[in-house]
């Protein structure tokens, strides 16, 4: 029974691992009944940690595929492969597209605008308007498309800056209304062929994150986030509040062993809005003990301000009446 993990994919190992036993339940390879190597065993055949495959052990029991008897084993259930077979074949069509789209260089990001094109295409009356909004890190698109998506009747996306000046055509062809900030718009105009489509905002910390950061003065400061980007926004912040904060530092999410050290020197920890996003379980998990055990943890909410917002809704409210009424 073989299985093979590449840790250079961008798919997490624990799904990887349910991948494999799903195709092999599937081919027949793993039959009902069949006995599975013990959490521990799978751990150590192929070089991962423990927690890992313990997690894809319990979404494989979540989904109806295996079943863990304490003190007896690990095993194959009876109904497992024919459930598992339309998911399966689902599964590996959606795969085979994916495969054939990134051959031809689209992002994921585009992969899925292109996606629910489609999906909207079958809707029977769709009155959505569809928004994508572009910035250059992961945490303030996360942010913003969060309060865009809480408007009524509305489709919105998020797309890096890098991929919308690749492939400006698909902003074009996917966006009733293109947003970005002002710091990004001079690139965009460039590559959008319809400029009314593009409009700027002004993008602040919301007020509850500018009253917590107001009381950070003296502190030892730790800013944990996905970009150098993000960092930068928050530690503008704390100039623009002339907060005078001891020994600021950041630390990008990716290296769970020295994230523990990092947060216990701490005093307080700012970290993105939608941090679970961005960072490992392993980190995840190190952040939020650290929040229960009474230290400071602020999230960082960067949002479009108020009278940015407003316009956006008006914007949107034109686009609407144009294609529907």
């Amino acid at each position: 029974m073989i299985f093979s993990i590449d840790k250079s994919s961008t798919v997490s190992i624990y799904q990887q691992l349910v991948d494999q036993i799903i195709r092999k339940v599937q081919s027949g390879e793993l039959p009902a009944g069949k006995k599975i190597p013990t959490v521990r065993e799978m751990a150590d055949k192929i070089g991962v940690a423990r927690g890992t495959v313990k997690h894809a052990y319990e979404e494989l029991e979540r989904i109806g595929i295996i079943k863990m008897t304490r003190g007896k084993g690990t095993f194959i259930l009876e109904q497992a492969r024919q459930e598992s077979s339309a998911k399966g074949r689902a599964i590996a069509a959606i795969e085979q597209l994916l495969d054939e789209m990134e051959s031809l260089s689209f992002s994921l990001q585009e992969i899925q605008m292109f996606f629910n094109l489609k999906l909207r295409e079958r809707m029977e009356h769709d009155k959505n308007v569809c928004i994508i909004f572009i910035d250059c890190n992961p945490e303030t698109l996360s942010n913003i498309i969060h309060q865009i998506s809480a408007l009524p009747n509305i489709e919105a996306h998020k797309l890096l800056l890098t991929d919308a000046l690749k492939k400006p055509f698909v902003i074009d062809d996917f966006a009733d209304l293109i947003i970005t900030t002002s710091t990004h718009m001079h690139q965009l105009s460039g590559v959008v062929s319809n400029k009314e489509k593009l409009a700027q905002v002004v993008t602040a910390p919301s007020g509850p994150t500018v009253a917590k950061m107001a009381m950070l003065s003296q502190k030892s400061v730790g800013i944990v986030c996905a970009s150098e980007t993000y960092s930068h926004i928050i530690r503008n912040s704390m100039q623009n509040l002339e907060l005078s904060c001891k020994n600021v530092e950041t630390f990008l999410f990716g290296s769970s062993l020295h994230l523990e050290s990092f947060l216990r020197h701490k005093d307080v920890i700012i970290i993105p809005n939608d941090f679970l996003l961005f960072c490992s379980r392993a980190e995840g998990d190190l952040i939020r003990q650290t929040e229960q055990q009474g230290k400071t943890v602020i999230r960082y909410d960067y949002q479009i301000d108020g009278g940015s917002f407003l316009s956006i809704q008006e914007k949107i409210e034109s686009i609407r009446n144009e294609k529907y009424l």
